[in-house]
């Protein structure tokens, strides 16, 4: 595999892998934010509705005893002191008429009191009501009734700001966000180190698919993992051995067989079956003329050097014309013409052999002798 393909595929696996493991990583930090954000709003309205409650409760206990007394001085007082708090946007009491006694905009005072949508008057029960103003503030409204012995003696009206949970849900959001992007970025770099974990087995099977294409069958990849690409790679290591195997079997064959009869009888092994069979063949036998005298004037190394000289010729020729070689007779050889292959025209192979064999007997010749004899 070359080191540009396997650059633009291992680039393309882990890009994948990595937007993929970064994504679902994202998705499922922003979800907890956000899910823990509305959690903390949630939390932070309830907490400061009961604050503003408790304060309209105690600002309507003070309120009804100055209402009484008819005391307009004091009662401003009180609202003075309740705008101290950072949280109150205003406060208003009014008599049973609905007028003014006290207002957090003393300019109010006497005044009829306006209650904007969606707001109502006070009720006979303290009302909640939660609403925007026109600058998008929001305000938590509460309508006290004030009455003294079921006798109806005005009502307060305390309007609480949210301005304090906007301000700390804006700073759980940034410190959230911060976090994310902290998490994300640790995310996005074990994404890339699991995506080229996992590639990493993938490149080495894809190497070794290419060499044994190549006509490598020693490869072996190891094994590095328990889950399913170990026992690929297993699987991979397996059908390496069993070629190999079949390649060895292949070339011990091809040394007396054509090579086109073993890959014929690899081709399925399992349909090979061990009985006779008739038929019309062709069969050459070729030895040495003269051998056994002729031997008797070599020395041992000289008629070793003979005889390889002779068999690699024979078999050479035979492997040429379809043929395949049957067995060694001592300084001859027998070879097969149209079996086990069938062959229409084996008598023609067998004697273009034949005439092929006598004529490369020249070359059968040891140093320092003459031409050696034609075959019988």
């Amino acid at each position: 595999m070359s080191g540009s393909t396997r650059g633009e595929v291992g680039r393309s696996l882990k890009a994948k892998l990595s937007l993929v493991i970064t994504a679902i990583l994202v998705l499922a930090i922003v979800l907890v934010a956000l899910f823990l954000l509305r959690q903390q709003q949630q939390s932070l309205t309830v907490e400061m509705t009961k604050r503003g409650l408790a304060i309209a409760e105690n600002l309507a206990s003070g309120a009804k005893n100055l209402l009484l007394q008819n005391d307009d001085l004091s009662l401003n007082v009180l609202v003075r002191d309740a705008m101290k708090d950072a949280d109150v946007a205003y406060v208003v009491i009014t008599d049973e008429k609905g007028r003014i006694r006290a207002h957090s905009n003393i300019s109010e005072i006497g005044e009829a009191v306006t209650r904007q949508a969606p707001l109502a008057p006070a009720r006979d029960a303290l009302t909640v009501t939660s609403y925007r103003t026109a600058t998008r503030a929001g305000i938590i409204d509460f309508a006290v009734p004030l009455s003294f012995r079921k006798v109806r003696l005005g009502a307060l009206y305390l309007g609480f700001s949210e301005a304090s949970i906007v301000a700390a849900v804006g700073r759980a959001r940034w410190q959230a966000g911060l976090i994310t992007l902290g998490m994300v970025s640790l995310g996005i770099g074990g994404a890339v180190g699991l995506a080229t974990l996992l590639s990493r087995p993938i490149f080495r099977l894809v190497d070794g698919t290419r060499a044994i294409a190549g006509g490598d069958f020693k490869v072996r990849l190891p094994v590095t993992s328990r889950d399913e690409l170990g026992m690929l790679t297993e699987s991979f290591n397996q059908m390496a051995k069993s070629l190999r195997e079949k390649e060895m079997i292949k070339r011990a064959f091809s040394r007396y067989v054509a090579r086109e009869v073993v890959e014929e009888v690899l081709k399925d092994p399992e349909q090979l079956q061990l009985k006779g069979e008739r038929r019309e063949v062709t069969v050459l036998f070729c030895d040495v003329r003269g051998f056994t005298p002729m031997s008797e004037r070599l020395t041992p190394e000289q008629v070793v050097s003979l005889l390889n000289d002779f068999y690699t010729l024979m078999i050479e020729i035979t492997f040429k014309h379809d043929g395949t070689l049957d067995k060694f007779l001592g300084d001859g050889v027998m070879a097969i013409f149209g079996a086990p292959i069938p062959h229409p025209d084996h008598a023609l192979s067998a004697a273009r052999a034949a005439l092929e064999m006598q004529a490369g007997m020249g070359g059968c010749t040891p140093r320092g002798l003459p031409r050696a004899p034609s075959p019988s």
